[in-house]
């Protein structure tokens, strides 16, 4: 008796040791596209694709719990096209059923970004090239266009990717400038070979063209609006090539005509809504008669502006009442403006500055140091909503005037002045 009860525990023993080994078989309507301690925990149907969301739970020694995973499984006319995912999703306005996954890679070099769609009778997964940096957002890009999905990459060597259907096609997007920040992509050339950036999606203040060699054109400011930069981007400019073949972005005519001003340089830094429109309507109004220059040593224009872009007049240029030395297009408060190098001292440019608000009757505050809680009240906007705020509060040794459409400081610079904006901002309806 002694012995069978042995011969019992050994044989329970073996068999537990078996059926950790191999596993629970699966069950259920998919069990013929499962493993071994696999269940389905959703389905979804896409076109001729079945999508399976799956559990891996292994059995454990002696327990029937472990550690599990999830993934997902496609499915294609009874058969497995894409055995783990670690996810999917179905890509709506592609003109037909197909689905982005994200596969489990072999190597390191390999893409992980698939795209899994039907053609001639058969299943295709076809793997996306993500360029020099890889595919590291997890969203499966977003859609700008039927057909058409944008895989934004704001911190690398390229500014991300785009997929077209159908038929599949991909293109890897050139570097736009860095200093100032232009890389969100706002528009595309009808062949591919061009792309409008621009500095925030949500409230755009420049554009620049770049050509797909990684040609980058001067920047565009534009009025600052809160118009949703591709929307602005499609009323207001067209795709045209210029004498060199190359694409270049020009107005339509439908957007408002110039408003007539005593000085274009000036109303940059006195009516901002005014002055960026007049240099918008032409993309080089504001630089007619100006050479840009090559900055050999970025860090020699350090003015909490980055790096700009430096441009010199070709003839004498005055504003202000001073000797314009040069024009900087760089960044200011979080966004980007132009800036004025002129040859007066500063308490002769502040003078003069205050004389034409006066002259425009145009309400500021200034000059001097001016608080958060005063800027708070003169635009009736809350600083937490509003970074720039603290920009401009952030100097009060310097001396600043506030307009209901730009901030400007008037600070010393090498033996003259720096007329800098420190923001700029849709004026107040």
């Amino acid at each position: 008796m002694h012995f069978v009860r042995l011969l019992n525990l050994f044989l329970f023993a073996t068999c537990c040791v078996l059926l950790s080994a191999c596993g629970r078989p699966p069950s259920g309507p998919y069990a013929n596209w499962l493993y071994n301690d696999e269940s389905v925990l959703s389905v979804a149907q896409e076109g001729p694709f079945t999508i399976l969301n799956i559990e891996h739970r292994p059995r454990g020694w002696g327990s029937f719990s472990g550690t599990g995973s999830r993934f997902d499984r496609i499915l294609y006319q009874a058969k497995i096209v894409v055995k783990e995912a670690r996810a999917t999703e179905a890509w709506k306005d592609a003109g037909q059923p197909a689905i982005f996954a994200d596969v489990y890679s072999d190597s390191d070099s390999d893409s992980r970004l698939n795209l899994v769609y039907e053609r001639n009778g058969k299943a295709l997964v076809k793997r996306i090239d993500e360029g020099k940096d890889g595919w590291s957002n997890p969203v499966f890009g977003e859609s700008i266009g039927p057909g058409l999905r944008y895989f934004s990459n704001l911190n690398g060597r390229t500014q991300g990717f785009l997929v077209r259907a159908f038929p599949v096609d991909v293109k890897v997007l050139p570097l736009g400038p860095q200093d100032p920040a232009i890389w969100q992509l706002a528009g595309i050339a009808p062949d591919w070979k061009a792309f409008a950036y621009t500095d925030d999606l949500e409230a755009p203040a420049v554009f620049s063209v770049v050509q797909a060699d990684a040609r980058i054109g001067e920047p565009i400011p534009i009025p600052a609006t809160h118009v949703q930069a591709r929307t602005w981007f499609n009323a207001q400019f067209k795709w045209q090539k210029n004498t060199a073949g190359r694409w270049d972005i020009v107005r339509l005519s439908t957007m408002p005509a110039p408003v007539k001003t005593i000085d274009a340089l000036e109303e940059l830094f006195l009516n901002a809504d005014v002055g960026y429109r007049n240099c918008f309507a032409n993309s080089s109004a504001c630089r007619i008669g100006w050479r840009r220059e090559a900055v050999k040593d970025p860090d020699a224009y350090y003015c909490e502006c980055y790096h700009p872009f430096v441009f010199k007049a070709l003839q004498p240029t005055q504003a202000f009442g001073a000797n314009v030395r040069e024009m900087w297009y760089s960044r200011a408060g979080g966004r980007s403006a132009y800036d004025l190098v002129l040859d007066a001292p500063p308490e002769k440019v502040r003078n003069e500055l205050r004389k034409r608000l006066d002259e425009r009757h145009l309400d500021y505050l200034g000059p001097g140091p001016i608080s958060d809680e005063s800027i708070e009240a003169f635009l009736n906007e809350d600083r937490s909503r509003n970074d720039w705020i603290y920009a401009v509060s952030g100097k009060p040794e310097s001396i600043q005037f506030v307009t209901p459409t730009v901030a400007v400081r008037v600070e010393a610079y090498e033996h003259g002045t720096l007329l800098q904006t420190i923001a700029r901002y849709p004026a107040k309806q």
